[in-house]
């Protein structure tokens, strides 16, 4: 049986690779510090997989054709998406046998997944796994929610998909480690009048609701609630929420949060330390 032994959240703001410059506050410097930090004790954390919790950025999906919730699991894949940002591109191993296992798993449990074999991940994901994981190393499999797009899941619904993630993790025959990455948020307006604000402290309050691990309060908020205090960007936060319901509400641990104003993002680490947690 498997077992899921790390857990990350973190931004994936594209302003990390296009706008790297250190902002005078040091902004920057600190939420790349704790990304580093989370690096380290994912890698302490020994993982043989990765399942990255994410939504696709109008992309891979099209207004004629995008899933509410899609597995993604080629053999192989190629990112990011978005050949003119300053970044490597990076080759990636899926995990098909995996993938085709949950989605079965989770049609069987009336989870009505899309599926996909063939994925070119975007910065949504290459962002976040370039610093922590850039070795490339392990297999990854996506699960892509739509945070973009209305109308979209609800949170309770994602908390649903989580808790089954968890379960289905935990009950995979072969004796794997398992680490979550949930990618996105937290306040962000994008592409509207607002593009730019970050409610500080809503994202604050987020944070310190995962960390006291109270997953029941997030889950109930609305899209409406989401839209209001942390933009149209802030519908991400259903990734952070899936990957907490799937580690049982287990405590996270903040390592950074920074109102980044040249990112447009509310930048913000957290890490789940699941080794020896009794789920």
């Amino acid at each position: 049986m498997a077992e899921i032994v790390a857990a990350v959240a973190c931004a994936h703001a594209p302003g990390v690779v296009m706008r790297p410059e250190p902002d005078a506050a040091g902004m920057k410097e600190r939420w790349l510090r704790a990304m580093d930090e989370a690096r380290a004790r994912l890698a302490a954390a020994r993982p043989d997989a990765l399942v990255v919790v994410c939504n696709d950025h109008i992309q891979n999906f099209f207004f004629n054709n995008w899933p509410t919730f899609c597995i993604a699991y080629p053999e192989e894949m190629e990112g990011p998406f978005e050949r003119h940002m300053p970044m490597p591109r990076y080759h990636l191993r899926g995990y098909p046998e995996f993938g085709a296992y949950f989605l079965q798993r989770a049609l069987d449990a009336h989870f009505d997944l899309a599926s996909s074999q063939e994925y070119e991940p975007d910065h949504g994901v290459m962002i976040p796994l370039s610093r922590l994981r850039p070795e490339m190393d392990l297999p990854v499999t996506l699960l892509l929610q739509n945070c973009v797009q209305p109308p979209l899941p609800t949170p309770r619904r994602c908390a649903e998909l989580g808790r089954f993630l968890g379960q289905a993790i935990r009950e995979w025959p072969r004796p794997e480690r398992f680490a979550l990455i949930a990618v996105g948020a937290l306040s962000h307006w994008i592409g509207v009048k607002r593009m730019g604000e970050i409610n500080e402290a809503w994202d604050r309050h987020l944070l310190e609701l995962m960390r006291q691990g109270r997953l029941a309060e997030i889950a109930s908020l609305t899209s409406e609630d989401i839209e209001r205090e942390g933009g149209n960007g802030g519908q991400e936060i259903r990734n952070w929420l899936t990957v907490m319901a799937a580690v049982d509400g287990h405590p996270a641990e903040p390592l950074a949060y920074e109102p980044v104003r040249d990112w447009v993002v509310g930048c913000a680490v957290a890490y789940w330390d699941l080794t020896g947690a009794r789920r």
